[in-house]
């Protein structure tokens, strides 16, 4: 469950009040990972409201989330929502918006994108399987430049896009044939007077099938690699990096160095966001295209939940200089676990550079160290930094303030730390109840010292 506090009214005037402040309170007063929390930023929302939210996370309560009233409503009218309507959203699961008794979402695909790469340098074989289920690269030295490759490729993401969707679709059937929801039906816009399940009806914005990409920024981070080592300085061919990826790097050592230093997303540097913002862009493009089954179109969002902890055991190598089954990167617009080197503010402007209005929901975790935010002026400057975000394109945003130092303790000594809360992607949860390869992925993320 997630409790949506903020934002303003369908009148557009700032909706904060004291039950605002008395939430934020009990949160403090009893803090446990659930209920989720989530606090709408609008232009109108009260700098103490925040201030108050950011003493909750400081104090470890590790939520409220924050998500911007401007891209979420944007993305609502986009589809010819009624501004009233779309300033009435909340969040549903984690931080997908949905309007209350107006839309729904049924079936989202976790989608793990840095597969499609693996298949297509494979000739288009799962190598899991053995089945040649897309088509594949052919050639390698077919690609004289970047661009030839990344078409080549992007045509193969968008026909991988397209049986990820009829999976939701056959999900969404089933739905609707075998497991009504009468309870729930009767809560939707006149769902007493129309009498139908909610499966059954249709509404002025269908969502009901979403798509969300997992380990995006991986595939970012590889291409960027593949353009810069093998199109550009030519230090290797595509067949060779082929075979370092099927190594699993072992005995390829240089050219995993070689691809490790190639600039990652996250640290506002063009060279690589560019191809993030645009990889955003074609996975949205190509979704909206696409039939669902309740009427509409399928709908792009991003979330990762933990779909990044098995979708990495699902992968091999990839150019981006990660492991077979290493985890994938958490979230959808933050960086990969200690690529980003550049601050905070570098991490967001990044971010920044990708169209989020276009996403139902999109992910992005922050940790700081607590000397981070120890003073007033420490909040200030987080509050503003937040402004800044909402203001410039940014959707959501989430923090951890909890040192890597003692998440491994609670690791050792796990009944010595059975109340430490942490944010693991638009949920929260008790850091010795999530599993190994969960705590590590919290623990490995880029700790800021700073604002």
């Amino acid at each position: 469950h997630n409790a949506t506090i903020g934002g303003v009214k369908p009148d557009g005037s700032d909706a904060c009040n004291r039950i605002t402040e008395l939430l934020l309170d009990a949160l403090m007063a009893c803090p446990t990972p659930h209920h989720t929390l989530t606090l709408r930023i609008a232009d109108s929302t009260p700098s103490h409201i925040i201030n108050k939210a950011l003493k909750a996370i400081r104090q470890g309560c590790s939520m409220p989330a924050f998500v911007s009233d401007k891209s979420y409503i944007n993305f609502f009218t986009r589809h010819g929502v009624s501004i009233e309507d779309a300033r009435d959203f909340v969040m549903t699961g984690c931080l997908d918006g949905n309007i209350p008794g107006r839309t729904r979402t049924i079936a989202c695909g976790m989608f793990i994108v840095p597969m499609v790469l693996d298949i297509f340098m494979n000739d288009g074989i799962d190598s899991k399987t053995g089945l040649k289920v897309l088509p594949g690269m052919g050639d390698p030295e077919q690609y004289k430049t970047y661009e030839d490759f990344e078409k080549a490729f992007k045509d193969v993401l968008a026909e991988a896009i397209k049986l990820g969707a009829e999976k939701s679709n056959i999900e969404n059937i089933v739905n609707r044939e075998r497991f009504p929801c009468p309870v729930r039906s009767a809560f939707f816009r006149d769902g007493t007077t129309i009498g139908l399940d909610f499966h059954r009806r249709l509404f002025d914005f269908e969502n009901s099938v979403v798509m969300n990409p997992v380990g995006m920024i991986n595939l970012v981070n590889s291409l960027a690699a593949i353009k810069k080592v093998v199109f550009e300085d030519k230090t290797f061919s595509l067949a060779e990096l082929k075979e370092a990826l099927d190594a699993n790097w072992e005995g390829y050592e240089e050219i995993r160095d070689k691809c490790v230093n190639v600039p990652k997303y996250g640290n506002d540097i063009d060279y690589v966001d560019k191809i993030a913002s645009e990889l955003y862009r074609y996975w949205a493009e190509v979704t909206e295209t696409i039939d669902a089954s309740y009427g509409g179109k399928c709908v792009p969002t991003g979330i990762s939940v933990t779909s990044h902890q098995p979708g990495g055991a699902l992968c091999n190598a990839t150019p981006d200089g990660r492991f077979h089954k290493e985890i994938l990167a958490d979230g959808t617009v933050s960086p990969a676990q200690g690529r980003d080197v550049n601050g905070p503010t570098a991490t967001l402007k990044s971010a920044m550079k990708i169209d989020q209005d276009a996403f139902q929901a999109m992910l992005h975790n922050m940790k700081f160290h607590p000397s981070a935010m120890n003073s007033e002026e420490d909040l200030t400057k987080l509050t503003n930094l937040i402004k800044v975000y909402f203001n410039n394109g940014g959707k959501h945003i989430q923090f951890n303030v909890v040192d890597a130092e003692t998440l491994r303790k609670a690791q050792a000594d796990p009944k010595k730390y059975r109340e430490l809360v942490v944010r693991v992607a638009g949920f929260s949860a008790y850091f010795v109840q999530l599993s190994e390869a969960m705590q590590d992925e919290v623990i490995n993320r880029t700790e800021h010292i700073a604002m």
